[in-house]
């Protein structure tokens, strides 16, 4: 440290300037006691920086006995004197203020801030209301709709909507005359109260909801909204809908159809539960500002619809236009509820299996034929040429895979010792995972992201970027016994062929062998297309494809058989039944067992006590002399 010149103009430099100040502070001087003082240099370079706010900070506080300076009682960071709570401080201000004082600022909520700085005064009042005449129409509001919920016109009302058997309308509500003679606000009016929405969704609930006849068409078009908060617990109160009118509403943005969307499927959760609009088929949206600002985008009508597609993925119909989706028919059987004393008899009845577990299934001849031929060109190309299999697919059909990784080990040849030091190290799944594949508990946690694995034709770029990913293959395709076949027709028409194959391949370069099940559904080759072209016997339309640990053929070859002449499976002890229904169940035990009718069954019993085991053992002694139509 150097001094130059008089006290007047103190210079010091290289030193740490909180040191320094301790050091001046322990002196005596303050840093207002030299005219022209200069503190520079070190970590703590002061020079109209922070000590200069410690200065301001410091003016006008004594020292403690640490040598610092603490705030007095009379600086915003203090509190006021006397023990009270916060509401009895901010009280104390505001009758400060109130008497004659400068107010302090308000906080962005309306609040008095009893800390000027943080909100200094003239900060704009954004988040607090200050349309008083607002708050009064609201109130009014809510007492006009208590008022005629009290009664049954409102009830009555609604049914004047109704225009068909599930078919409600409730569009241009603002143009009303029941509304308005009421003086009632509809839900897309900017004064309505914010739960008014959630009011006439609950009573079109209440009125007009009975068992097995449910609300599956609403017409909201011609509303007002400019956003949709007040549908917010529509699918919670009318979660059959399958079409909804939206058109004509000025939503402002794609985002405020979330309002429709269960809380897991906001966050981009596939799965759907309580306010989701699982049932929804068809929505129009014709008129809404965003679909009119997002189709003049470049590529615009395609990012429209994904976004659409996105949040409700089970759509069909999008603005009154049918969408170009591959679907498939199915028929589910109704669920059968049986009581307790209806299971009795069906518990007790013993099971065998009628036929034995084979490695082909087929329909007919014609359909095992198609399969067939489908296959030898299938593998083959995706064996040696996938650029070239694009062609056997329909254009908007859907490809997937997933690995099922849960066995531990995959085997390098057909037959692996059991002994655990000769298998083959395991082979990492980790190629088949990161695809992406539908994984989903381990790579897709989102709705965006399970699209993204479904693969189609129609990105033929995008698809064969993504086949380049998938490891190279090797099929046993001369060899038969390593491959399961089961096919037959998908629908009534024979317009479709489903096929299940199971088989497994040679992973390259790996060498591992791994196990696969395949799943495709097959239609005829359009007339003028490449697969036509080419005679392919079919095209595909799905295709899914799950990839194992080897787990060789033993599950459907020849080797392996669940079908036993003395095995049955017979029921549980403990099911009731009376003398009749007991011998009823031992003569299905023995037929099931010889293969006897029912007649020679009860004389081999009765001739043995009743015993099934003595009646069996008894039976494969005379065998050979039973006569022929004891089996017929």
């Amino acid at each position: 440290m150097a001094q130059q010149g008089s006290s007047s103009g103190i210079a010091v430099r290289g030193a740490s300037t909180r040191a320094l100040s301790s050091a001046l502070r322990g002196a005596g001087m303050s840093s207002d006691a030299g005219q022209g003082m200069d503190v520079d240099g070190g970590i703590g370079r002061t020079r109209g920086g922070r000590h200069r706010r410690s200065e301001a900070r410091s003016a006008g506080n004594p020292l403690d006995q640490s040598g610092r300076h603490r705030p007095g009682k009379d600086t915003p960071y203090s509190k006021p004197d006397g023990k009270g709570s916060l509401s009895s401080r901010i009280g104390a201000v505001a009758g400060s203020s109130s008497s004659g004082g400068q107010a302090p600022a308000r906080g962005a909520k309306g609040k008095r801030n009893i800390n000027p700085r943080r909100n200094p005064e003239g900060t704009p009042d954004v988040l607090r209301d200050t349309n008083p005449k607002r708050a009064q129409v609201q109130s009014q509001q809510h007492s006009k709709l208590n008022e005629v919920l009290r009664g049954d016109e409102i009830k009555e009302w609604l049914k004047s909507r109704v225009i068909a058997p599930g078919v409600l309308d409730m569009s241009n509500l603002p143009g009303d005359a029941w509304l308005q003679e009421k003086g009632i606000l509809p839900p897309g009016h900017k004064d309505a109260p914010v739960n008014v929405g959630h009011v006439f969704w609950k009573l079109i609930s209440s009125t007009l909801e009975t068992p097995g006849n449910p609300i599956t068409t609403l017409s909201l078009a011609k509303n007002e909204f400019n956003t949709l908060h007040q549908l917010a617990k529509l699918p919670l109160c009318l979660p059959h809908i399958r079409a909804l009118d939206l058109s004509d509403n000025p939503i402002a943005k794609s985002d405020e159809l979330k309002h429709l969307q269960s809380a897991g499927e906001q966050k981009g959760k596939a799965s759907t539960g309580a306010g989701s609009l699982k049932s929804l088929t068809e929505l129009k949206l014709n008129g809404a500002r965003f679909r009119e600002e997002t189709l003049l985008r470049p590529n615009g009508a395609d990012i429209y619809q994904h976004d659409v597609l996105r949040r409700f993925p089970g759509l069909l119909i999008l603005d009154g236009v049918q969408l170009n989706r591959i679907v498939f028919p199915l028929e589910r059987k109704p669920v059968v509820k049986r009581t307790e004393e209806e299971r009795k008899p069906l518990a007790a009845v013993p099971f065998s299996f009628p036929f034995d577990v084979v490695n082909t299934f087929k329909e007919t001849d014609s359909v095992e034929s198609t399969v067939m031929s489908f296959c030898q060109i299938f593998f083959t190309l995706f064996d040696n040429n996938r650029t070239e299999l694009v062609d056997i697919y329909h254009p908007e059909a859907t490809l997937s895979i997933a690995a099922n990784t849960l066995p531990s080990r995959s085997a390098q040849a057909a037959d692996v010792s059991k002994t655990r030091s000769s298998r083959p190290a395991p082979v990492s799944f980790e190629q088949w995972v990161n695809l992406p594949g539908r994984n989903f508990f381990r790579t897709c946690t989102t709705i965006e992201q399970r699209t993204n694995t479904l693969k189609s034709p129609m990105d033929r770029e995008a698809l064969l970027t993504w086949w380049k990913k998938v490891p190279r293959t090797r099929h046993p395709i001369t060899d038969a016994s390593k491959w399961s076949f089961d096919s037959w027709y998908f629908d009534d028409n024979n317009d479709r062929i489903s096929a299940v194959i199971q088989g497994e391949f040679e992973e390259l370069p790996s060498g591992t062998y791994r196990s696969f099940t395949r799943t495709f559904i097959l239609g005829a080759p359009p007339a003028g297309s490449a697969a036509a072209a080419k005679q392919y016997p079919c095209i595909v339309l799905s295709d899914q494809m799950v990839v194992h640990s080897y787990l060789g053929t033993g599950s459907f070859d020849s080797k392996s058989s669940l079908v036993q002449p003395d095995i049955a499976i017979v029921p549980p002890n403990g099911a009731v039944l009376d003398e009749a229904g007991q011998k009823a169940l031992l003569i299905k035990q023995v037929r099931a067992r010889t293969g006897m009718n029912d007649a020679y069954s009860e004389m081999c019993l009765a001739q043995n006590d009743w015993d099934v085991e003595r009646a069996v053992a008894n039976f494969q002694e005379i065998r050979g002399s039973i006569p022929a139509d004891a089996f017929v």
